[in-house]
């Protein structure tokens, strides 16, 4: 699904930026080599940042110490 129509990118390349350490919003346009322009897909890339790290922590739980 495309989330940001200005620059052309998908969730699923959020994703890839995701997996390769963004977990911000302007690291996604920086990897990407894009800026943001209206700003519409900046909560849905957030969205997406969020479940992956939601994601990410579920697989690795913190040791309870």
């Amino acid at each position: 699904m495309y989330v940001c129509l200005c620059n052309g990118f998908t969730d699923k390349d959020v994703r890839e930026c995701a997996n390769r350490g963004a977990d911000r919003v302007s690291q996604v346009y920086r990897s990407l080599g894009h800026r943001p322009r209206c700003c519409k897909c900046v909560k849905t890339i957030r969205e997406t940042l969020d479940e992956h790290r939601e994601q990410r922590e579920a697989q690795c739980p913190a040791d309870a110490a």
